[in-house]
């Protein structure tokens, strides 16, 4: 059993239809509790036989929602163990066996000023063996049929983009004349990226100019390194992004960076990402 505590201490359980909808988001298509505690200040405890959780993004836990929280952690049996897990510009994770001293704790983390704890992208790029065993069905048949058809952009790839569904969620990349910036050529609707921007906007843009600079730069960075060597990248991606006026946002996806050839002969790249917000990179495996 779960809840979603809102800054006014109000309790939701989840999953719950009324608390998606109001947030006018496709579960389908975001994590909705870990978009609630890390944008919006909620709340998430989580309940299971061996412990309790509490997720929530440091500096924005209300005092409202740690009174709320404060009968039922001195209710806690004692010696169950209850997980403190919050996000500081990355992920930090706590265990206390003394639920009664946690609303100090909480109070503690509340004004807390976000430190830098961790590279804001992380990759961890795949072997080809390695990758497909752990790829989504549908980025390994675009892989093998990328292969098959020896990486020309033909009407069957086109077919299969569109039949899979993959189509919204890929970005056909160029350079419109030899010296250009990387440009976005098409991209798909479904990027939930950004909160208030959608991948669309880039269509006849440089790939770079995204809300987040940064990220642009190093999303750029990737598709040159295929571009320069002609081989696909695999790769598992953990991304904090931040756009201006927005709360910084972790976005964790999978990515298959393609390098093909148009009908023409012109080089074009695709980069088909999947989101997983189950995704998790070991530090010592990043890169």
């Amino acid at each position: 059993m779960s809840y979603l505590i809102d800054p006014a201490g109000k309790w939701w359980r989840w999953p719950s239809l009324a608390l998606a909808a109001k947030f006018g988001r496709d579960e389908a298509d975001i994590d909705i509790p870990a978009y609630a505690l890390r944008n919006l200040g909620y709340v998430w405890l989580i309940n299971q036989p061996e412990a309790s959780f509490l997720q929530f993004r440091a500096g924005m836990v209300s005092e409202r929602q740690i009174a709320m929280l404060e009968p039922v952690l001195h209710e806690a049996r004692p010696g169950r163990p209850v997980a403190l897990v919050y996000f500081a510009s990355g992920w930090t994770e706590e265990v206390h066996a003394d639920a009664a001293l946690l609303p100090g704790r909480l109070r503690q983390l509340a004004v807390l000023r976000e430190p830098r704890q961790r590279d804001l992208f992380i990759r961890h790029g795949h072997a080809e063996d390695d990758w497909r065993r752990h790829a989504s069905p549908a980025l390994a048949r675009l892989f093998a049929l990328w292969r098959e058809q020896g990486g020309r952009l033909t009407a069957r790839v086109q077919d299969f983009l569109r039949s899979s569904g993959l189509e919204q969620r890929t970005v056909l990349v160029g350079r419109p004349a030899a010296r250009d910036a990387l440009h976005v050529l098409r991209s798909g609707t479904d990027f939930t990226l950004y909160d208030s921007f959608i991948m669309d906007r880039l269509n006849g843009l440089p790939l770079a100019a995204q809300p987040d600079r940064a990220y642009g730069q190093w999303v750029v960075a990737a598709y040159e390194a295929v571009e320069q060597t002609g081989n696909p990248a695999l790769d598992d991606i953990d991304a904090i992004v931040e756009a201006p006026d927005h709360d910084p946002r972790r976005r964790r996806y999978q990515r298959l960076l393609l390098p093909w050839r148009d009908e023409d002969g012109n080089p074009r790249f695709t980069g088909t990402s999947l989101l997983k917000p189950d995704l998790a990179i070991p530090f010592d495996l990043a890169s």
